[in-house]
């Protein structure tokens, strides 16, 4: 199923305790190191046709607290929809895992792991060049898992440039290990800030149902596309 609309609002649509896993790469709003630096960012190395159509998203707009405030709204209603023993995997950087980790632990989560993901090739910069993100993996009650086969570090190359789909994709079978990690069998995993959908494709690749949410309706047309949805009329 893909939705469009404001996650939050479509959150609060769904029944309570539905959901086996959730899985989510929200905005990081980490281009400066302080909140003024924040607000003035350029997009992290994107190019400025990308910055000016994906908007608050991608030019980190949003502060540390707008942010906090968002993704901690989120995960209540990620905490209601779960089921006991689901996970909560959530997409950050090493700038905001110091601020967004107690945020999500305080909706009631067990703050279980930090998954880093190793992109093989290290990116642009000075110094020591960034080659990894993290996913803070937090849980519902009583922690259930279903495949012993993946480690706390998973090695991906990063989506390439010319065949990005959005401008934060993340790779099919990052999504696949995480998913088949924290879902039962024939489970339904949630993705509260879709984007183009990758998280469906991993999800419909691995077996599994999943629920996308997203407010662009670019991106909805795209993960319908990919997912042999018909387009919206």
């Amino acid at each position: 199923m893909i939705i469009q609309g404001d996650c939050i609002e479509e959150l609060k649509k769904l029944p309570s305790n539905s959901i086996d896993s959730v899985v989510t790469d929200p905005p990081y709003c980490s281009g400066g190191f302080n909140e003024s630096q924040k607000m003035q960012a350029t997009g992290q190395g994107l190019r400025s046709e990308t910055r000016k159509r994906d908007g608050w998203f991608i030019c980190d707009n949003m502060t540390t607290g707008g942010l906090v405030w968002l993704l901690r709204a989120v995960s209540v209603e990620a905490f209601r929809v779960l089921k006991e023993g689901g996970s909560f995997c959530v997409f950050t950087d090493w700038r905001m895992y110091p601020q967004i980790a107690p945020a999500l632990e305080s909706s009631g989560f067990r703050l279980r792991n930090m998954i880093v993901w190793n992109k093989g090739s290290m990116g642009l910069g000075t110094g020591f060049r960034p080659q990894h993100e993290i996913i803070i993996h937090l849980t519902k009650g009583k922690t259930k898992f279903y495949d012993r086969k993946t480690g706390n570090v998973i090695t991906e190359k990063r989506v390439s440039a010319t065949k990005r789909l959005h401008q934060t994709e993340k790779p099919v079978n990052l999504l696949s290990k995480l998913i088949r990690v924290t879902t039962p069998p024939g489970g339904t995993v949630l993705d509260p800030f879709a984007g183009s959908g990758t998280t469906g494709v991993a999800a419909k690749q691995e077996g599994f149902d999943f629920i996308l949410i997203e407010r662009d309706p670019e991106y909805i047309e795209i993960a319908r596309e990919r997912l042999g949805e018909p387009a919206l009329i």
